[in-house]
């Protein structure tokens, strides 16, 4: 048990723990059997003191994990503090000697100050699990207003209408004429003078100009 408080000054804030709590706000440590390949990583390590040059051993030999503590008696003296920790991964440690400096210890089972030794310890935060996001394709329909008498403008709520006169005739809407909306994505480039003359039904609009260069048929846009 000293080796896992030793370990957990490393990894500030796991100590605190709350009296009424309302969630696993404290951490319960296993000796773990890891398969992990064993190697050996340097790092610098902070704590207490800065402790530089410091070797990590991996396995894990514990593993730590979120839990609750209830119906405690006697009842203990302390309150602490709160708030829901990670899971751990806590790893043999070895750094070089220095001195340490008493700290406070304040929690549910009392206030005191506590003398360290060395750590023996990392525990490493263990990642949260990975979600899945679901992506939702949507289509949006842009809506233009309705055909100006002349003007070659958008219109319509088909995305991609174009004003022209009705009836046939060269260019767009024109002054004292009925303008109409054209979907000009529809346009199949033909000789048409009027709207009789374009005999397919989905494309009953004879058209100038605009997006056919030319005389054309087209669709007409909502």
């Amino acid at each position: 048990m000293r080796s896992l408080l030793a370990a957990l000054l490393v990894v500030p804030g796991l100590l605190a723990s709350a009296g009424g709590q309302t969630g696993p706000d404290h951490l319960k440590c296993y000796k773990v059997k890891d398969p992990q390949a064993k190697k050996t990583y340097s790092a610098d390590l902070g704590g207490l003191v800065a402790e530089p040059g410091c070797t990590i051993k991996v396995p894990a030999v514990m593993a730590c994990v979120p839990a609750t503590k209830t119906n405690v008696t006697p009842t203990p003296p302390g309150v602490g503090g709160s708030g829901i920790p990670n899971a751990f991964g806590c790893y043999k440690i070895k750094c070089p000697k220095t001195t340490l400096p008493p700290f406070a210890l304040n929690d549910q089972f009392g206030s005191r100050s506590v003398t360290p030794s060395v750590p023996k310890l990392l525990c490493a935060p263990v990642a949260s699990p990975t979600t899945t996001s679901v992506t939702t394709s949507t289509t949006t329909t842009t809506t233009n207003p309705p055909c100006v008498a002349g003007a070659c403008e958008a219109c319509g709520s088909c995305g991609h209408g174009e004003c022209h006169k009705s009836g046939g005739g060269a260019g767009c809407g024109a002054p004292g004429t009925s303008p109409i909306c054209a979907d000009k994505t529809t346009c199949v480039t033909m000789s048409c003078s009027s709207d009789a003359d374009c005999h397919d039904a989905s494309r009953p609009i004879c058209i100038f100009g605009g997006v056919t260069g030319s005389a054309g048929c087209c669709a007409l846009c909502p």
